[in-house]
């Protein structure tokens, strides 16, 4: 604990008291931020076992994640077959698209398009390399 005496400050100057003040804001701050992030982590909680409870009757809770947890919203599964029939339906024998046009076009990501290549070989004849790469279908 802090003893001062009136020795310790001059007459009129008052950066001592203002310290002591700035001190105790910045304390009340801190706490204040603790208990917003203890409420913030508490609701998000309940908020993601009531999102639970109505995914697991059949529906899928409506609005944008609140709080601070920062989860993304899962894609659904999207089949092989789902993406082969997505492609036939822009794309044709002898027209070259670019990865980056496919990907925008059905909605899947990079990884789950190198997936589908592995797995379904002979689908598609590609030209180019790396992400300059072009695609038809084959």
């Amino acid at each position: 604990m802090e003893t001062h005496t009136h020795a310790d400050a001059l007459p009129g100057d008052h950066t001592s008291e203002e310290n002591r003040i700035e001190r105790v804001i910045q304390a009340h701050i801190k706490e204040l931020l603790s208990k917003r992030k203890d409420v913030l982590s508490k609701v998000q909680s309940e908020l993601d076992d009531i999102d639970r409870a109505l995914r697991h009757l059949g529906h899928e809770p409506t609005g944008t994640p609140t709080g601070a947890s920062g989860k993304q919203k899962r894609r659904a599964k999207v089949t092989d077959s789902e993406i082969k029939s997505m492609i036939l339906g822009f794309l044709t024998h002898g027209e070259f698209v670019s990865g980056a046009e496919i990907l925008k076009r059905t909605g899947i990501k990079a990884s789950r398009f190198a997936n589908f290549k592995v797995a379904n070989k002979g689908f598609l004849a590609s030209k180019g390399a790396k992400r300059a790469m072009k695609y038809s279908l084959a």
